[in-house]
């Protein structure tokens, strides 16, 4: 007993190296955790695959009543359903964050899906801020490895003026 007062009450080069390995391992199972949020599916994705708004760009005042084209650049896209190599179908994200990136990507109001291979659509927002952000998915609607997703950009959509 008198020996664990000892090491308890006086932490010597075993308890400072436990201390040391613990605060490592913690802080690699962060990384490790941070890293995995950007591993997508199982479908490889083409080097230097890049997914863009065309003519949209960061901080806009848009219509309410917007047309969105969607760039890709190094991939061809292919309908949902489609196994072909490098190809893959647009989804938007309204609103949203980032799903997780190794499952299908949602289907609902924040989560739009074009899985016929659009490469353009028609969207209605309301009034005020809104964030936008383009994911490619492949045949099952899960996002390549690595994930292709444009940065996040903000609109903003006016108020209708009233008339009088």
């Amino acid at each position: 007993m008198d020996v664990l007062k000892k090491v308890v009450a006086k932490p010597g080069w075993i308890t400072s190296h436990v201390v040391v390995v613990l605060f490592v391992a913690f802080a690699s199972c962060g990384v490790v955790f941070s890293q995995g949020q950007r591993t997508g599916g199982p479908t490889p994705s083409a080097p230097g695959a890049e997914v863009y708004f065309i003519d949209l760009k960061d901080g806009m005042t848009v219509p309410a009543k917007l047309k969105i084209y969607f760039g890709l650049r190094n991939m061809g896209v292919a309908p949902a359903g489609s196994e072909r190599e490098n190809s893959g179908h647009h989804h938007l994200l309204v609103d949203t964050e980032l799903p997780p990136l190794d499952q299908p990507i949602p289907n609902d109001f924040n989560h739009l899906h074009f899985g016929a291979g659009q490469t353009e659509a028609i969207v209605t927002l309301s009034p005020g801020r809104h964030t936008l952000q383009l994911l490619l998915g492949d045949e099952n609607h899960v996002p390549h490895n690595p994930p292709i997703m444009s940065k996040p950009i903000r609109v903003y959509v006016a108020k209708p003026r009233r008339r009088g």
